[in-house]
């Protein structure tokens, strides 16, 4: 053995008799996570939604950070011991932390990582004080009660989805304050009947969570015909196994002194959605249209002419009679659609219609108040009051 060789030996276990001796001197001080030596976790942590869809898209490093938070988050610790994470390992796990726990309403949106000494701890900013999570939990878990409650039929997916959505829609309205980050959570729509689209989005993931139904939130663009376009969130929805976008922020339209439920964006498919919806953050690969409103609901006109007006005067009664205030009428193309509004609108043939349905006797005409059309999604919406 050459000199050279046992001086390095005899460092080696110098140092090793150093590190031993104190940690045995300071046993509080937790040691070092060697991330090359970490495995796949076998499961995500139980905190928390129990679909995690961004979790699955992590990788091994980020799963395990992405678990030792979410295992100590909810006692807002100044401090979490993580794996080394750069910068964009970092912004992924937060951003799947967010995106798939809806009920980390807590948390504001800077976090960082910082080494102290051979460890590695994740911080973030909480925009309440710890005395006063547990009474917005409650409050929060308290709101949740009460959509479940009401839901008539917990058997039927689709059912479920649909009195959620209306929920959401009938008590919430919609205000965006960015510096604010409650009007951008499920607190924010349940508790206070104020949110953005975000908000929107995670109130019903949360209250999707808690009766067993598979969502996620989803990103993108959003623009209309006569809107530019902008940052959106929406849902995706697993309905009966096939997946559906949801968009409860635009089926409740910003209606000064009158309160609007539309089903335009309940459960469409990429294509249907994608005329106003694109960008999207994810790959939802939805392409059923079983359980779009329209179709489920016998809404949908493949065809108009003044030949399907009595069809029309059914549906209004049907509608009407079942309680709704906003009967939305779909059209299945461009085609469709300008044919109906030439013979409804431009050529006056709904008052026809309206005048001729009847409800005991008596018409809806008096009821009528307005009407809506879209062409972005081929929809005419009659307001009655």
């Amino acid at each position: 053995m050459s000199k050279k060789t046992a001086a390095a030996i005899i460092a080696v276990v110098l140092a090793l008799v150093a590190v031993h001796n104190f940690r045995r001197a300071y046993p509080e001080i937790t040691w070092p996570i060697i991330t090359s030596s970490l495995s796949e976790p076998e499961s995500p942590s139980s905190n928390g939604s129990p679909y995690k869809f961004y979790y699955d898209n992590l990788t091994v490093t980020e799963k395990q950070a992405y678990n030792m938070i979410l295992d100590k988050i909810y006692d807002m610790p100044d401090k979490i011991l993580v794996p080394d994470l750069n910068e964009e390992e970092l912004d992924n796990v937060f951003s799947a932390l967010l995106s798939d726990n809806p009920d980390l309403f807590f948390l504001g949106r800077k976090c960082s990582v910082k080494a102290e000494l051979w460890n590695d701890f994740f911080s973030v900013d909480y925009i309440i004080e710890k005395e006063d999570y547990e009474k917005q939990k409650a409050e929060l878990d308290a709101a949740c009660d009460k959509v479940i409650a009401s839901l008539t039929n917990r058997n039927s997916q689709y059912q479920t989805e649909l009195e959620i959505h209306n929920y959401i829609i009938d008590h919430c309205s919609y205000k965006i304050e960015k510096k604010n980050f409650v009007y951008s959570s499920a607190y924010g729509c349940l508790v206070n009947g104020v949110a953005a689209c975000e908000g929107y989005s995670k109130a019903a993931k949360l209250l999707f969570d808690r009766v067993g139904i598979e969502s996620a939130l989803i990103s993108g663009t959003a623009t209309t015909s006569k809107e530019a376009g902008g940052a959106h969130m929406w849902n995706i929805v697993n309905i009966d196994g096939s997946y559906y976008h949801l968009d409860c922020t635009w089926d409740d339209p910003v209606t000064p002194g009158k309160n609007m439920r539309l089903y335009t964006y309940f459960n469409l498919s990429d294509e249907a959605i994608g005329k106003t919806h694109f960008n999207f953050s994810i790959d939802p690969g939805c392409v059923s249209t079983g359980a779009n409103y329209y179709e489920k609901n016998s809404l949908t006109f493949p065809n108009y002419s003044s030949a399907d007006n009595s069809k029309l005067k059914e549906t209004i009664v049907n509608q009407y009679k079942a309680g709704e205030r906003q009967i939305q009428i779909n059209f299945a193309n461009e085609k469709s659609y300008k044919s109906a509004i030439s013979s409804l609108i431009d050529k006056s043939g709904i008052y026809n219609v309206l005048k001729s349905a009847k409800i005991n006797g008596k018409t809806v005409w008096d009821k009528f108040e307005g009407y809506y059309d879209n062409k972005d999604t081929y929809t005419l919406t009659l307001v009655f009051k």
